[in-house]
């Protein structure tokens, strides 16, 4: 079965208590959400500490990565779409990227 990496990159808005708020919404609902999915192998989240991104100028506060196994990643892309449509208020979807997603090829 083909493995997958999607990656999710955002910040809360920038509201008093919006981080909280954001992070109680991600933790809450959106990972378990995700986790509905037979396809989702792992999810994981990381704070952003620093860096910057090249051409951009507004750098992600977190970061989500998705494992996902499946043979299919269209229907499996079409059916997440189709389910995640809410977002928390608190979620930046100004500063949102768009989904990456990457095949795995290899672990060492």
């Amino acid at each position: 079965m083909a493995r997958y990496l999607l990656l999710a990159m955002n910040s809360p808005t920038s509201g008093e208590g919006d981080e909280e708020i954001y992070n109680k919404w991600y933790d809450e609902v959106h990972i378990p959400d995700f986790k509905d999915f037979d396809e989702i192998v792992s999810a994981r989240r990381f704070k952003t500490l620093g860096g910057k991104v090249p051409g951009m100028d507004a750098p992600w506060s977190y970061v989500t990565a998705y494992e996902i196994e499946t043979d299919n990643l269209a229907e499996f892309t079409q059916r997440l779409g189709a389910k995640m449509q809410s977002f928390a208020p608190t979620l930046d979807r100004s500063t949102s990227a768009n989904l990456m997603t990457f095949e795995i090829t290899g672990e060492h």
